[in-house]
């Protein structure tokens, strides 16, 4: 036992002995702390600059925190960087990123809708609706007790739960001027209607159609002042050509979403003048070379971007080929989907270029008439990928409600019957194109 502890105890002495010739004789070697090196946020913004072409600053880089930079720089570094790469890493896509970087956010033509805490959101539009005192649906409205009730609530729910609802402003807004003489159907609300478009959801209007003139100048110039004291944005008229033309943006999960619109669907322009760089009017798209020149601008600034079109012969499924040409021009100009209205019908549907084009919504609530009619809906995911979708709706009596069941299948497939006979229409409302 003592045999034992004695070998013990030398062994202890012996390594004891060596640690300590090893400290002694190589003292370079011992570990010492450090002060790790601070992060160059100077040369992060450098490098993302020249892979972005933003002009991206080391504070802005700094208030999105090191951890984020880092990764930000090494997929610069590594060749991984893509446009996207802005909206995987910081929940912003690039082209928000390129206005918080410029300042561009604080536009009069942005808003910035926040997060809805969900993995897509939604962007709705409908088409044709009516609020003239003097005309069926609002005098049936008045019997009723107000136009929500005229309107299936599941519907007005849906659309009030939308992130950006988009309805066609198919009358002038105010209570001066004169019909325009010569003109068969003349429409004109007044201003407490606006609280109407609001009651349904309605984030944005459009005033590119046929009727936004009804009034005269006196009646357009009235229709854009109350729109704008009510705080409810326009696209498709203005003062001038750069008003006319002027996208709307949205933000909705770090996702910008521009909507455009243009009109040929009057006859003459005498009853609907067409914007130009000197006088006011609608955004035209007659000739589709201004128009397209506004879809190639505004592509450059949005992640999406909608062409909202008053086109078409009325009250009919047979498309003009005007609508077809001028939506593939959109389309190859930067648009990822055109929605059309003006005839007071459902039209046929397609994809070009993978593309969605829905040649006309029909109405939403807007005559006595029995039609079909319907919400188109594009569903954009965390990816900005894009998905569309139609509600099916029945316009009657002065009255839109919600098809359900058989009924709901007899409209997609009387949808899917129209030509082009381009998509096909899952139970469900999803729209994809046919095989």
């Amino acid at each position: 036992m003592k045999r034992t502890f004695s070998k013990i105890l030398i062994i202890t002495l012996l390594v004891f002995s060596l640690c300590s010739c090893r400290f002694e004789s190589k003292p370079e070697i011992i570990p010492v702390a450090t002060t790790q090196q601070s992060f160059d946020y100077a040369l992060a913004a450098s490098k993302l600059s020249a892979a972005s072409g933003l002009d991206v600053t080391s504070v802005f880089l700094e208030n999105l925190g090191e951890n984020t930079a880092q990764k930000l720089v090494f997929a610069a570094d590594s060749g991984a960087y893509t446009e996207k790469t802005w909206l995987s890493l910081t929940g912003y896509s690039y082209y928000v990123i390129k206005d918080m970087l410029s300042g561009a956010l604080n536009a009069d033509n942005i808003r910035d809708c926040g997060n809805n805490g969900k993995d897509k959101f939604s962007v709705a539009f409908v088409g044709d609706i009516l609020f003239d005192k003097d005309f069926r649906p609002m005098v049936h409205a008045n019997e009723m007790g107000g136009v929500l009730n005229c309107i299936d609530k599941s519907v007005v729910d849906y659309l009030n739960a939308c992130d950006v609802f988009l309805i066609n402003n198919e009358f002038t807004i105010g209570e001066r001027g004169e019909p325009l003489h010569g003109k068969t159907w003349t429409f004109q609300v007044e201003p407490d209607k606006i609280q109407l478009l609001k009651d349904l959801g309605a984030d944005i209007v459009s005033l590119a159609n046929n009727h936004i003139y009804d009034y005269g100048e006196v009646g357009f110039f009235d229709t854009i002042d109350n729109l704008k004291k009510a705080g409810m944005p326009y696209i498709g008229a203005g003062a001038n050509l750069d008003e006319a033309s002027k996208p709307y943006y949205f933000i909705v999960n770090g996702i910008k979403v521009g909507i455009v619109g243009a009109s040929c669907a009057e006859k003459t322009t005498s009853f609907n003048p067409v914007a130009t760089a000197e006088s006011h009017g609608v955004m035209g798209t007659y000739d589709s070379a201004a128009f397209v020149d506004t879809v190639k601008k505004a592509d450059a600034e949005c992640d999406i971007l909608v062409a909202y079109v008053h086109w078409g012969t009325e009250n009919t499924t047979v498309l003009d080929e005007q609508q077809k040409k001028l939506a593939r021009e959109y389309i190859d100009a930067g648009v990822d989907a055109v929605i059309g209205g003006h005839t007071h019908c459902l039209q046929g549907m397609e994809f070009y270029n993978g593309k969605p084009i829905v040649y006309s919504v029909g109405n939403f609530w807007f005559n006595s008439k029995t039609l079909d009619s319907c919400v188109i809906t594009l569903e954009i995911s965390a990816d900005a990928d894009l998905n569309i979708r139609i509600m099916p709706l029945k316009q009657e009596n002065c009255e839109t409600r919600l098809l359900t069941g058989e009924d709901s299948r007899a409209l997609f497939d009387r949808v899917e019957s129209y030509e082009p006979q381009g998509v096909s229409i899952a139970d469900d409302g999803l729209i994809t194109p046919v095989q």
